[in-house]
């Protein structure tokens, strides 16, 4: 093995990769196991160059942050081998992964710039040729439309004096293409149908010739009714092929791609991804003699397209109105399908409305409204247990159901009745897209058993705040209800030290208050506890 770049690739080394269709490396801490979740990374070269030292250093940092086996490998590059065969490649080497018996729910896509388009139709042909997705789909600042139609392409446009990025991007795509139809859904898989794709997590520049590209992206899956999450960054690398450090905006978007890619591939996605599939199963055969002879097979399509999503597809399925096909009525699908769901879900959950009328609330969710608990029900609306709950849900629900949310995620903090040990919930506005539609917004709840079970990521606190490893501990420890004179007696530290700490916290997190520290801290909890 050796070590993976001349930067700070933060101690990941290499090693080959045996019994590929293509020469790559394996990128990884030392002591990962050969079974660990495997990151499969399409760089990007706009579609002639090679891979690079950037993308080791890269991988090496995706590998510590997401605890994984990044596999770096080549692919077709153009003139040469013009597209699609590049797309070709991927598919290829994913399907070797798969032929050696690596399991799908173990392996996300990740691809950069030119790499993420190649790496997004390559998912197109494994879904065409019914092969199983993987657990997700990382794109940075992605190149995903030839036609080259965003209008960032003018607004972001930069030149170095003799030529401009935009038309290098536009000659080495003509490059690849050679005459291929730059709107071929595995050219430009912008523009191609995106049901049936992972849940992806896509991070955009908003200074990028590409950004548009992204948000394409981002309205193109959730319009096929794929689950994904957009991050806009100012300060992201201009291109992951330079060999330059990374800004603390790059580093940190890393960090966050390292935390998804856990989430994806963790034990608890696996058991809800299964649990799915049953119940899909046991619903097919409770309707299959009612369903109508010649919307069978729309119907099939539909429950195979649910099998890649979780409780978060429930509310706009229902939304549609069964717009691909009768499932013999609306109410039996809403009072037997998703009533299923909701009901086998392992985290207690609930749909509200704007008037905190419960739409739905799972078994756990009800049992824990009947115990001690710092949620009530009353006459079929939410509230909360106490004063200062209250005011806690009310901010976070009103900023939620607002016309224009600033954030569709809210991390809420609520204090357990007769403990010290508070409780984590976490909101997040379903149907973004409702404003104006006639469609009412509606808030997904879901609550943890305990705040013992929160996991505080707090080397991404040190990497996203730039907070100090002591000051890290100190923010989680007080973000899971510990009191600053607790934890000054407790690790033998003097009152004083410790709230200068605190300051310096505050400081770089921006907070203006204690209560705004353990906000942004249990953000990143949240993040990571709710897949």
């Amino acid at each position: 093995m050796t070590q993976a770049g001349g930067l700070d690739n933060l101690g990941a080394v290499t090693s080959p990769a045996e019994g590929l269709p293509v020469t790559g490396i394996w990128i990884a801490q030392p002591d990962t196991r050969s079974d660990a979740r495997i990151v499969l990374y399409i760089y990007g070269g706009t579609f002639a160059l090679n891979r690079g030292p950037m993308q080791e250093i890269i991988s090496g940092r995706i590998a510590t942050h997401a605890r994984a086996r990044v596999l770096l490998f080549d692919y077709a590059l153009a003139p040469e081998q013009p597209f699609p065969l590049a797309v070709e490649d991927v598919a290829a080497t994913y399907v070797a992964l798969l032929e050696q018996g690596h399991d799908p729910a173990k392996i996300v896509f990740m691809g950069d710039t030119s790499g993420a388009g190649i790496a997004l139709a390559a998912l197109l042909s494994l879904r065409d040729q019914g092969r199983p997705m993987p657990a997700g789909f990382v794109a940075l600042t992605p190149l995903v439309d030839l036609t080259f139609s965003g209008g960032s392409y003018v607004s972001n446009i930069r030149s170095n004096g003799s030529t401009s990025d935009v038309e290098l991007i536009m000659t080495l795509a003509f490059d690849y293409l050679q005459g291929a139809d730059p709107r071929h859904p595995l050219a430009s898989p912008v523009l191609a149908d995106l049901s049936g794709m992972p849940e992806m997590e896509i991070h955009a520049d908003v200074n990028d010739v590409l950004y548009d590209d992204a948000m394409m992206l981002a309205e193109k899956l959730r319009g096929a009714g794929s689950k994904v999450n957009l991050y806009e960054w100012d300060g992201l690398a201009d291109t992951w092929q330079r060999l330059a450090p990374l800004s603390q905006q790059s580093t940190a978007c890393l960090a966050r791609i390292g935390q998804f890619i856990r989430r994806q591939t963790g034990k608890q996605a696996q058991v809800e991804r299964a649990t799915a599939d049953k119940l899909i199963t046991d619903y097919q055969g409770l309707i299959k003699e009612f369903v109508q002879p010649h919307t069978r097979e729309r119907v099939d399509e539909i429950f195979e397209w649910s099998r890649a999503h979780g409780p978060e597809w429930v509310w706009p399925f229902i939304q549609r109105r069964l717009k691909h096909g009768a499932l013999v009525t609306q109410d039996q699908v809403e009072r037997d399908w998703l009533t299923m769901l909701f009901t086998e879900a392992s985290d207690a959950m609930l749909l509200i409305s704007s008037s905190r009328h419960i739409l739905m609330a799972n078994r756990r969710a009800r049992a824990m409204a009947e115990a001690t608990s710092p949620i009530l029900f009353r006459n079929g609306r939410l509230a909360a247990n106490g004063e200062d709950n209250e005011t806690a849900l009310s901010g976070a629900l009103d900023d939620l159901f607002s016309p224009k949310p600033t954030n569709n995620h809210r991390a809420i903090r609520l204090a357990m009745p007769g403990s010290d040990t508070p409780r984590l919930m976490r909101g997040e506005r379903l149907n973004r897209e409702s404003e104006g539609r006639g469609v009412p917004p509606v808030v997904l709840l879901r609550i943890l058993p305990s705040a013992e079970d929160i996991s505080i990521d707090e080397n991404a606190l040190i990497t996203w705040h730039g907070l100090t490893v002591k000051e890290a501990a100190l923010a989680a420890a007080f973000a899971g209800g510990t009191a600053l004179a607790d934890y000054a007696e407790a690790n033998g530290i003097a009152i004083t030290t410790v709230r200068t700490q605190f300051a310096a916290i505050k400081a770089k997190l921006g907070a203006g208050d204690q209560a705004a520290v353990v906000r942004m801290v249990l953000q990143a909890a949240a993040q990571a506890a709710f897949p």
